[in-house]
C-alpha cells in the first residue's frame, strides 16, 4: 500500500512539472535549501556576490564557509537531492549500474529513457529553482559522481554552470594515478564548464584521461590550506609542561583498496599495521605518563570501534590510560601546531605536519611491504622527508627519540616544503584569491 501510494505521488509530481506547475516543488527546495555561513563574519552585503548552489555539500569539508566569504553559498541537501532523482531511478540503481554505463548507456534502451525522462524534469524545474534562488552556478565535488551527473549538465544547459571543485587530489602512489585515470576515463567527457582541482599532477591526469582539455581544467591549490600556512608563519611554538604525539588514523585501505565500508572485514587491507600502530601507540601512552597521546580518526562510529577492537585484543583499555585520547570532532590543523610529534600513514596530514618543522614519523612495515600493497603507499617516493619506522620497535623508538631531540635540516625542510606545493597547495595561501577569480570569470562566461 505505502508502495503504491509513493509511486502515485511521484507519478504526480513528474506530470505536474511537464505540464509546467513546478511552483509548488520550487517552493519546497527553497525551503530546504540553507545558506552556509561564512568563516569570516563581515558587513559586506549579499546583493552583489553571485550565488552558488553546493551539490553533496557534505564532501567539501570547510570549502564552503571559506567560498561564503565572497560569494552567496546554498546547500542543496543530498537527502533532497536524492529525492528528485527516485522520481526517475528505479530503486537500487545507484549501487547496481557502474558510471561508465551511466554516462554511456550503448544500446541500453531502458537506461537512455530513465536519463531523458529525469533531463527533461530536471530542465522544467531547475530553470524556475534557479530562477527563484537567483543561482549563478553549481558545484560539485568529484567529476565521477553519478548522482551529480545528471544535474550538473542540465544545469549547464539551461545557461548555469557547472563547476566541479575536485576533492580528491592526493595523487602520490603508482596506482592512485592509474586509478583516478580509469576512474575518470569511465566518464569519457566531462559535461560541465569548468574542473578545478588542487595540484598540476591530478590536472595532468584529468587531461591524460581525454575527458577535458587544458583550458576547462584549473590547479589553483587547496582553499583549506590558506588559513594553515598563514598561520604557520607567525606560528612561534609556546613552552609548555607536557609534551604531545598525535597519530592521524588511517583505513585498512587506500584507492581501490578500500574494503567495503571501511572496516567490515579484518582479513584483507593494512589490517596488521592499523594494529600495530594503534596498540604502539596506546602501549607508549601506558609507559609515558608524563606525554599526552591522540589518536584521530577521520570520524566515529566504525573507526573508532576498529580501534577499540584491536586494542581490546591486545588486552589494553583506552579509557584507562589518562594521557591517551582518541578524539574525532577536533581540528587536524589545531592538533599539528600542538604536537610535538606527529605520526600518519598515506595522508596528506604528513605533509601538513612537515611543513611546520616538526618531526613526522611514517609506520612502513607489515602489509605496506607486501608487492600487492606497496604500490598502494602515498608519498613514498618522498619518505627522505619524513623518519620512516620499518618495524614495530623502530616506530616506538622514534617517536621517544623525536620527543627528546628535533633535528630537521634545512635541507630537508626546504624539500618538504617543495613536496607540499607539488601536492597539495600554494605555500603563499592565495588559494581562495585563485577560486574566487576563476568561478567568477567562469559565471560571467
Amino acid at each position: 500500500m505505502r508502495r503504491a501510494i509513493n509511486s502515485f505521488i511521484k507519478s504526480l509530481i513528474k506530470i505536474a512539472v511537464r505540464l509546467g506547475f513546478t511552483w509548488p516543488l520550487v517552493f519546497i527546495y527553497t525551503k530546504v535549501i540553507k545558506e552556509v555561513s561564512p568563516l569570516v563574519k563581515c558587513d559586506k552585503g549579499n546583493n552583489k556576490k553571485n550565488t552558488i548552489l553546493a551539490l553533496n555539500p557534505d564532501r567539501f569539508r570547510d570549502d564552503l564557509e571559506i567560498l561564503a566569504d565572497e560569494f552567496r553559498v546554498l546547500r542543496m541537501p543530498f537527502y533532497w537531492q536524492c529525492k528528485i532523482l527516485c522520481l526517475y531511478w528505479p530503486e537500487n540503481l545507484f549501487k547496481k549500474i557502474s558510471i561508465s554505463r551511466y554516462c554511456v548507456p550503448s544500446g541500453e534502451r531502458s537506461l537512455k529513457k530513465i536519463q531523458e525522462g529525469l533531463r527533461s524534469f530536471l530542465r522544467m524545474f531547475l530553470k524556475d529553482l534557479y530562477k527563484r534562488l537567483s543561482i549563478d552556478c553549481v558545484i560539485g565535488a568529484a567529476v565521477y559522481y553519478k548522482q551529480d551527473y545528471d544535474w550538473g549538465l542540465v544545469s549547464d544547459e539551461v545557461g548555469v554552470p557547472y563547476i566541479v571543485i575536485h576533492r580528491e587530489g592526493l595523487c602520490a602512489a603508482k596506482k592512485t594515478k592509474e586509478e583516478v585515470i580509469d576512474k575518470v576515463s569511465a566518464i569519457k567527457a566531462f559535461k560541465g564548464s569548468h574542473i578545478i582541482v588542487q595540484n598540476q599532477i591530478m590536472k595532468d591526469l584529468l587531461i591524460q584521461s581525454n575527458i577535458v582539455n587544458s583550458n576547462r581544467v584549473s590547479a589553483s591549490g587547496c582553499l583549506r590550506m590558506d588559513d594553515f600556512v598563514n598561520r604557520i608563519r607567525d606560528f612561534k611554538k609556546k613552552s609548555k609542561k607536557r609534551k604531545k604525539v598525535v597519530l592521524f588514523s588511517f583505513l585498512y585501505g587506500i584507492g581501490s583498496f578500500i574494503i567495503p565500508s571501511n572496516f567490515n572485514s579484518h582479513d584483507e587491507g593494512f589490517v596488521g599495521l592499523f594494529e600495530h600502530v594503534h596498540v604502539s601507540i596506546a602501549r607508549l601512552a601506558m609507559e609515558n605518563k608524563e606525554v599526552d597521546f591522540i589518536i584521530k580518526p577521520k570520524w566515529g562510529g566504525q573507526w573508532l570501534q576498529t580501534i577499540e577492537y584491536h586494542l581490546n585484543n591486545n588486552n589494553i583499555d583506552s579509557k584507562s590510560i589518562k594521557n591517551l585520547q582518541i578524539i574525532t570532532d577536533i581540528n587536524p590543523h589545531d592538533l599539528i601546531l600542538e604536537a610535538d610529534v606527529v605520526c600518519a600513514f598515506s595522508s596528506t596530514t604528513l605533509l601538513e605536519a612537515a611543513i611546520t618543522g616538526i618531526p613526522v614519523i611514517v609506520p612502513y612495515y607489515d602489509e605496506a611491504l607486501n608487492p600487492e600493497y606497496s604500490d598502494y603507499v602515498l608519498l613514498k617516493d618522498d619518505f627522505d622527508i619524513f623518519d620512516v619506522a620499518h618495524n614495530i620497535e623502530e616506530f616506538e623508538e622514534l617517536i621517544i627519540e623525536r620527543l627528546k631531540k628535533v633535528d630537521i635540516p634545512p635541507g630537508c625542510m626546504e624539500r618538504r616544503r617543495e613536496v607540499f606545493e607539488k601536492y597539495v597547495s600554494t605555500l603563499e595561501g592565495n588559494a581562495k584569491e585563485k577560486y574566487i577569480e576563476l568561478i567568477n570569470r567562469v559565471i560571467e562566461g
